[in-house]
């Protein structure tokens, strides 16, 4: 038992130093280095890394398929149905946490400071355009984090101040607008190798961080109080395509293509080697069913002993996952199970849903709402290789008013499928589509509104954490809702 406590103090201690592993802007303190370890060597080592474990936290593991899948009912527990009622144990949100601060975002801050010390702005580009997405989805998960102190341990700053969530965005998006722009793509020899996410294609970073930016642009469009024109903000990039050019094609999905190689699988693959505790929601399942839906066929398997399309409520409890049975119910379709499936970052559906938002919400530089609407549901298939039937696009044309806004939301949260986060991002934000909590939850009946912050920040970041907590008006709990949400 002692040796556990102390291994459990060590990671804290871990944690809080390394939220600050290389300062955002600072210099490295020289002590004790050791150019032969991996910490002198170079970006490309680094890039790697640091991009697959942010996309494996997001797209796998717990807060992926049980936070962002469970809780946007795409999908449900069979076995073991507890979080599927909300009770989410420490180990998930302090995983999250932990990863995408320690190893990540530690990853970037190396490949950013050595993109300083060898004249390469592309990797600090990069290295930011990265740090840009994890910081997001921190923020999005948890609310108000270390943003401007974090990442400056070796610096001295232990105990980083927590910031404001829409301050966050607003520093998120003019980093990523600096990052973007000052990309080279012509001088090569500030190229860059080891990039695993587009093949060291320059151009198509510049894409990711224009394209991310109208994402989180998108959480602070309806709020009176954003530190920034967010509208302003959104004509200068679509305004402006060729100085701020952002993903035209399903062929430039920001996804990261995995290999069925040992330690490089899509995370739900390795799950599935061994588990089998998911089920396709039935709020899924029976949507896609009514409005005829093609993509059924693929987000989910007919299943096995009477052929039939089958969801799962979700939270029930383990004796009535029990009775609807392993056999009688549809598994989360192969397409996503598969070694090779790609992880998903952001799709070029989901920026012309993003742009069908902003036009509705009067953007003349989005364009128009209704074709970017079907535009969006068209790619939405392409990403799977089906064409979308006329019949379909009629039958679920765009009305106009909210009900038409109600339409673009639902194709949207039908479209980011195994994006779990994602989607249960934009539920909490725009409340659409109607979601309800199982019968069975340990959440006074909220759908989750957030994640805790880890127990370590509270033993170890106590003033800071508190802060945190008053600024945002509430407990650390579930049930606390996000600047974005408010």
């Amino acid at each position: 038992m002692k040796k556990n406590i102390n291994a459990f103090i060590f990671k804290g201690l871990l944690s809080a130093t390394l939220l600050g592993f290389a300062g955002c802007t600072g210099d490295f303190e020289e002590i004790n280095t050791n150019n032969n370890s991996a910490a002198s060597g170079t970006a490309d080592l680094f890039l790697p890394h640091g991009i697959q474990s942010a996309v494996d936290i997001y797209w796998g593991g717990a807060l992926g398929m049980d936070v962002g899948d469970g809780f946007s009912q795409h999908w449900a527990r069979i076995q073991y149905t507890d979080i599927d009622q909300y009770t989410v144990s420490s180990d998930v949100y302090t995983a999250g946490w932990q990863g995408l601060y320690i190893e990540s975002l530690a990853d970037y801050q190396r490949i950013y400071k050595i993109g300083q010390e060898t004249n390469n702005v592309n990797y600090q580009s990069v290295a930011v355009i990265m740090r840009s997405w994890v910081f997001s989805l921190l923020t999005d998960i948890y609310g108000d984090i270390p943003y401007k102190d974090a990442l400056q341990g070796l610096e001295g700053t232990l105990l980083p101040k927590y910031d404001a969530q829409k301050d966050v965005y607003a520093g998120l998006i003019a980093e990523l607008k600096t990052a973007g722009e000052a990309i080279n793509t012509t001088d090569k020899s500030i190229a860059i190798t080891g990039d695993i996410l587009f093949a060291n294609d320059l151009t198509k970073w510049k894409k990711f961080a224009n394209t991310l930016s109208l994402r989180i642009l998108s959480r602070m469009i309806d709020k009176t109080d954003s530190p920034i024109d967010v509208k302003a903000e959104i004509a200068r990039i679509l305004g402006d395509p060729v100085k701020y050019p952002v993903i035209g094609s399903v062929a430039e999905n920001v996804q990261l293509n995995y290999l069925d190689v040992t330690n490089n699988q899509n995370p739900v693959n390795v799950n599935r080697k061994t588990r089998d505790d998911h089920r396709v929601s039935a709020t899924l399942v029976n949507k896609l069913k009514a409005l005829g839906d093609a993509r059924l066929p693929v987000y989910a398997n007919l299943s096995t002993l009477e052929p039939a399309y089958v969801g799962v409520p979700n939270g029930l409890s383990s004796s009535e996952a029990g009775k609807l049975g392993l056999e009688n119910t549809s598994r989360v379709g192969a397409y996503f199970i598969a070694p090779t499936a790609p992880g998903v970052i952001m799709s070029y559906a989901e920026l012309l849903f993003l742009k069908a938002e902003f036009a509705y919400k009067g953007i003349a530089a989005a364009g128009d709402v209704a074709k970017n609407y079907t535009d969006a549901i068209t790619a939405s298939h392409a990403q799977y290789k089906l064409t979308v039937a006329p019949a379909y696009l009629t039958a679920n044309a765009l009305k106009t008013g909210t009900t038409g806004y109600t339409q673009i939301m639902e194709q949207k949260w039908i479209a980011l499928y195994g994006q779990g986060l994602e989607a249960w991002t934009e539920y909490r934000r725009t409340g659409i589509p109607a979601l309800q909590p199982p019968v069975l939850n340990t959440n006074q009946n909220v759908i989750p509104t957030r994640m805790p912050y880890p127990g370590s920040e509270e033993s170890l970041n106590y003033e800071n954490f508190a802060a945190a907590l008053a600024n945002q008006g509430g407990k650390n709990d579930m049930k606390l809702k996000l600047w974005f949400a408010k």
